[in-house]
C-alpha cells in the first residue's frame, strides 16, 4: 500500500488526485488531506436541492461534484479527509466496512466510542463524525471519508441549508443529521495536524508492506489537467446533475407572484410566471440561460427588471 501525506488544501486538485490515482495506479493507496472551505456534492445530486446558493456565493465558497455517490458535505481546515483505493474480488466491491473499520479502530484507540451507522457513516454517542462514499469500476474501489475535528459547524449548517423553493427531481438526496467535532475528546491529539499524522502512522502500521509516496512532477501535471478540464468546470459541477422542476411563490412589488422552471443540464428550458404584468417577459428571456444567480441577474439587468439581490435569489433557491 502507498501512503500519501498530502499537504495540498486545494479541493479541486484533491478530488482530481483521487480520480487520477484510481484510474492510473494499480496497487492499494491510502491518502489523507484537508481542504480549504468548500462544499462537495455526490455524483448524482442536484446542487439546487443541496446547497444554500446565497451563502456559497456571498462567502465565496466553491461547490464541487465528486465522482462517488452519497450526499453533500462541507469541508474546511478542521475536517480531515481520508482516501482508500483498493483492489477487490468479484462480488465484494461494495463493502464500506472494509474501509470504515480501520478508521473506527483508530478512533477507539484514541478514546472515541466510534461505530458505523446505517448509512455507512461513523458515529459516536449518536452524533455523526464521519461521512463515507464510494466509487467502483470493475474490481477497483475508491472510498473516501471525513473526520470532523474542529470544523466550523455553524457555517456547515448554513452552506448545506435547503432551498425554500419546491424542487422535484430524481437526484440523490442528502441525509441530514446531527454532527459533532472531536476536538477535546481525543486525549493526546493536539490538533488536526496531529490527528492526520497519527492516522497515517496507524494505517501504515496496520499495513506492514506500506511505503510512503510523494506525487511526482508528472503526477502533478496530470492531476492539474484533470482539475482544469473537469473539476473546475461548470459542465461537471452543475450541468451533470439530473433535470428538475423548480417552483416558488414570493412577492414582487407587493403583489403575489410565482415562478415555475424546468431545468435540464443546468439550463432553463421552460418558464411559467404569474405576477405583475411587466414581469411576464421572464417567460421569454429566462429559457436558454443557466440556472445560476449570475446568469439570471445579468438577464434581469439587461431587460430593466431588477437588480434587487434578494428578489433575484427567489429564482434559484
Amino acid at each position: 500500500m502507498l501512503i500519501i501525506d498530502n499537504n495540498i488544501t486545494d479541493p479541486w486538485f484533491n478530488l482530481a488526485a483521487e480520480e487520477y490515482m484510481f484510474r492510473n495506479f494499480t496497487g492499494d493507496i491510502f491518502m489523507s488531506y484537508t481542504n480549504s472551505r468548500s462544499v462537495i456534492i455526490g455524483k448524482h445530486q442536484n446542487p439546487a436541492e443541496e446547497v444554500n446558493a446565497m451563502c456559497l456565493r456571498e462567502k465565496n465558497i466553491p461547490m464541487i461534484r465528486r465522482i462517488s455517490g452519497g450526499g453533500a458535505v462541507y469541508h474546511d481546515e478542521g475536517n480531515l479527509n481520508y482516501t482508500f483505493i483498493r483492489n477487490t474480488a468479484d462480488g465484494k466491491q461494495i463493502d464500506f466496512s472494509e474501509c470504515t473499520l480501520p478508521i473506527i479502530s483508530f478512533l477507539r484507540e484514541h478514546g472515541i466510542n466510534a461505530y458505523q451507522g446505517e448509512k455507512n457513516e461513523i458515529r459516536t454517542d449518536g452524533m455523526k463524525i464521519s461521512g463515507n462514499a464510494e466509487h467502483v469500476f470493475k474490481n477497483r474501489v475508491l472510498h473516501h471519508g471525513t473526520i470532523l475535528f474542529s470544523a466550523n459547524l455553524g457555517l456547515m449548517s448554513m452552506c448545506l441549508g435547503k432551498a425554500n423553493a419546491i424542487i422535484t427531481s430524481r437526484a440523490v438526496k442528502s441525509n441530514r443529521t446531527n454532527v459533532c467535532n472531536l476536538r477535546g475528546r481525543m486525549p493526546g491529539i493536539k490538533g488536526i495536524t496531529d490527528l492526520k499524522k497519527q492516522l497515517l502512522e496507524y494505517i501504515s502500521h496496520d499495513n506492514p508492506d506500506s511505503e510512503s509516496y510523494i506525487f511526482s512532477r508528472t503526477d502533478i501535471e496530470n492531476i492539474t489537467k484533470i482539475k482544469k478540464e473537469k473539476f473546475t468546470s461548470w459542465e461537471w459541477n452543475y450541468a451533470w446533475g439530473p433535470e428538475y422542476t423548480f417552483s416558488k411563490e414570493f412577492s414582487i412589488e407587493g403583489k403575489p407572484s410565482e415562478i415555475g422552471l424546468k431545468v435540464s443540464k443546468g439550463v432553463i428550458n421552460e418558464c411559467k410566471f404569474s405576477g405583475p404584468a411587466h414581469w411576464k417577459k421572464v417567460e421569454a428571456i429566462l429559457p436558454g440561460i443557466r440556472h445560476t444567480y449570475d446568469d439570471i441577474a445579468r438577464v434581469m439587468k439587461d431587460n430593466s427588471l431588477t437588480s434587487d439581490v434578494d428578489l433575484i435569489y427567489n429564482f434559484i433557491m
